[in-house]
């Protein structure tokens, strides 16, 4: 094993400066984790459900929140998002990364003003689409400059990130929820909204100190500024290494741009570019078909459903034991196939949402001991998530994320069908599903930088070898610290690939 993946301390230590920048943006998704918890929360609140609720007799807090209210309140960040995504796709290659997260950024100040001001359901609509849309950028934007910083040794486990920081402002939210339930005034739901002020001005001026991106700069035909970003972002001082990075990028963009010259919209669905687009559109639905969007958006909701006593405390519980899977998740990226990852955690993850939804089907309503199993089960569910799922397609998953927050409302809710956890079938299903489009349609990634890829899609590389198919292009040692990323064992080339189409 190479020496650079021997020791992954030791590795990180060696890219300290990268990966404490990665971090730092990264911490934009710490809104997202959040805002989910606390709007989760809200829905058991006394205090939120004092302003946009009806009295339910029936409810364990004496309240309850109609379908509709509930229904919107998640969706319409998910509707935010796909908006900032539709914009990102017209206007975004003429902005900078640095842009993209600033203008998040000004999004989620306006946003959490109206929030917090707001007395009427209008108004708070108002601001959740706003906020997803600060989210929609946040999240594309993040993502995009810490992939093209990172080397492609470290890109796993620095975008892995995103779901690190997204999980610690769960916990941080659900944790501000738990102190503030029992205030019945607006303050309950109003400061938890203040905190997270804290994200889009720290966020905003500490971008001030840090350049674009060293890809960008190329983009934009400004090598000498490509070569300052990677003196700061990386601390090379190597000026021949420097240029040799430099020059990879740029013959990279020259072949993509000439590859680009007279694309349409309708290219994406043509040649080999359909196998490019169904890849990432699945894999923006993959997220949602996990079943997280639902126990995270709704999960006190769900638990107060379910009757089983002190949901914000669960609720922590359950996030707490799923940040040490997402801290699981770095070395996991790094160490072991991508296609494992996403096989295992999906047939394990159908196993578990199946268990959910019959233990709750064959025990009695209120039962301590089912009570106990379900959220047993359902923290088994985001450890084993926080390993191996991870989206890749913003827009497809915002769709998906938009339907999945705007339909399961009309699942749980006592006003409509009332399954409560008998929901998790569907997921049960989806999870499964999931497994099997792994298996048949996801290629092996791990190790390759993007100029690879863009090679083994050009070469129709078939899904089972991609691991082992030795590429033409050989990228510059330090871009990726354990070599070509070919797997040991068998080597397949492009001549013995056209020979078998």
């Amino acid at each position: 094993m190479d020496n650079q993946e021997g020791n992954i301390f030791v590795t990180l230590w060696k890219e300290k400066r990268i990966v404490s920048i990665a971090f730092f943006i990264a911490f934009s998704q710490f809104q997202y984790g959040f805002d989910s918890a606390v709007v989760s929360g809200f829905q058991g609140m006394a205090g939120f459900l004092a302003v946009f609720r009806y009295v339910d007799p029936k409810s364990p807090n004496g309240y309850n929140i109609s379908t509709k209210v509930q229904t919107l309140i998640q969706s319409l960040m998910n509707l935010g998002g796909l908006i900032s995504c539709i914009f990102i796709f017209g206007f975004g290659s003429m902005m900078g990364r640095r842009l993209g997260l600033w203008i998040a950024s000004a999004l989620s100040i306006i946003s959490l003003s109206i929030q917090i001001g707001s007395h009427t359901t209008a108004a708070l609509y108002v601001g959740r689409v706003l906020l997803g849309m600060s989210n929609g950028f946040y999240s594309t934007y993040s993502g995009t400059y810490m992939g093209e910083i990172a080397p492609a040794y470290l890109r796993g486990s620095i975008v892995g990130m995103v779901i690190f920081q997204a999980s610690w402002g769960s916990l941080m939210g659900i944790l501000v929820d738990n102190y503030t339930q029992t205030d019945l005034s607006r303050l309950s739901y109003q400061l938890p909204l203040a905190i997270m002020f804290i994200v889009p001005i720290v966020l905003g001026i500490g971008l001030i100190f840090l350049p674009d991106t060293p890809r960008y700069y190329v983009s934009r035909g400004q090598s000498v500024k490509a070569a300052r970003a990677i003196r700061r972002l990386r601390g090379i001082k190597d000026e021949e290494q420097i240029r040799n990075l430099v020059a990879t990028m740029e013959a990279a963009w020259f072949a993509e741009t000439r590859i680009d010259e007279g694309a349409r919209l309708k290219d994406l669905f043509l040649g080999t570019d359909l196998r490019r687009t169904i890849i990432s559109a699945s894999c923006g639905i993959a997220q949602t078909a996990t079943g997280l969007v639902f126990l995270s958006g709704f999960a006190v909701y769900f638990y107060i459903q379910a009757q089983i006593g002190s949901p914000f405390i669960w609720v922590m519980v359950a996030i707490s034991i799923g940040l040490t899977a997402n801290l699981g998740a770095f070395p996991a990226a790094r160490y072991i196939d991508r296609r494992t990852l996403l096989i295992t955690c999906s047939v394990i993850n159908a196993a578990l949402m199946l268990a959910i939804g019959t233990v709750y089907t064959v025990s009695h309503v209120g039962s301590p001991s089912a009570g106990k199993v379900l959220v047993g089960l359902s923290i088994t569910v985001t450890w084993v998530w926080g390993i191996g799922q991870i989206g890749l397609a913003q827009a497809m998953d915002f769709v998906f994320a938009w339907l999945c927050s705007y339909c399961t409302p009309y699942f749980i809710n006592p006003e409509s069908l009332n399954w409560g956890p008998k929901y998790c079938y569907i997921w049960a299903g989806s999870n499964f599903i999931l497994a099997v489009w792994v298996f048949f349609v996801f290629p092996e990634t791990r190790g390759r930088s993007l100029e690879q890829l863009d090679e083994l899609f050009e070469n129709k590389v078939p899904t089972w070898k991609f691991s082992k198919y030795v590429t033409e292009f050989k990228p510059d040692a330090t871009e990726l610290g354990a070599g070509s990323g070919v797997e040991k064992g068998e080597m397949v080339t492009a001549e013995e690939v056209e020979s078998k189409q």
